[in-house]
């Protein structure tokens, strides 16, 4: 993390501050300038949504609600989501969240598709001046994952790539291994609390904190204090350790 410790807002999902769909783009540059005017926030984390692409529909869509959503969201090329961010202090992008599915897939055309959406990510990143790059790196679902294909296909892609740390977020899959057994050998990392309340594992992150290049915290309000459920540590406390 950066000695400066700077507080990043993930857009997308607050575009419901000024009424608009989470996809909506234009809305969230607005709900971003709003934001700075009010000195609320240091910068932002942007999602590269799939609703965005043309070519087909979310792929992480358990309840068909993205696929709602794709058939009314406009479709954007990296160079024109770029133009519309142009500016703006975008310190993390979001990677598309069906790279790890297509890479977990057993199909080399699907593989070949995700590692082309980490390219489209990271290249968003580059030209937005983000320093991070934020993946989901596997297929939740799936029982078995080869990290060190995984690490493969990464380290393929990111040599074009030298000014963005392309970081693997700990996420929970269905295997035997928890997230941070999943992601401890990966260069840099994004350590979501969450996850790493669900299977308390903060204490663990402390080997690998020299990588540990993004936090995402998310919580609900509670008498004027962030809280999260179910965890075995509170959200001051956690970010305490890391700092």
């Amino acid at each position: 993390m950066p000695d400066q410790n700077p507080v990043s807002l993930s857009a997308t999902p607050a575009t419901i501050m000024v009424q608009k769909p989470y996809y909506d783009l234009s809305g969230t540059v607005t709900m971003m300038e709003r934001l700075l005017h009010e000195s609320a926030v240091d910068g932002f984390e942007v999602q590269h949504i799939a609703e965005w692409k043309k070519e087909n529909p979310p792929q992480d869509d358990v309840t068909g609600n993205r696929y709602t959503a794709w058939k009314k969201s406009p479709k954007y090329t990296v160079e024109e989501v770029a133009v519309f961010l142009e500016g703006l202090p975008v310190l993390s992008v979001h990677s598309n969240r069906d790279i790890g599915i297509y890479l977990c897939s057993t199909e080399e055309k699907k593989k070949k598709k995700g590692k082309d959406l980490i390219c489209e990510s990271l290249l968003l990143a580059e030209k937005v001046g983000a320093g991070v790059c934020v993946l989901h790196l596997w297929d939740t679902w799936k029982s078995h994952i080869d990290v060190p294909a995984l690490q493969r296909y990464l380290d393929e892609v990111t040599v074009d790539y030298p000014g963005v740390k392309a970081a693997v977020e700990n996420i929970p899959t269905h295997t035997k291994q928890t997230p941070y057994d999943l992601v401890k050998d990966f260069e840099w990392v994004t350590l979501d609390l969450r996850w790493a309340a669900m299977y308390d594992e903060l204490d663990k992150f402390e080997s690998a904190k020299a990588r540990i290049v993004n936090v995402h915290v998310r919580g609900r309000l509670h008498h004027s204090r962030w809280v999260l459920t179910q965890a075995p540590f509170g959200v001051y406390e956690a970010l305490k350790t890391i700092k």
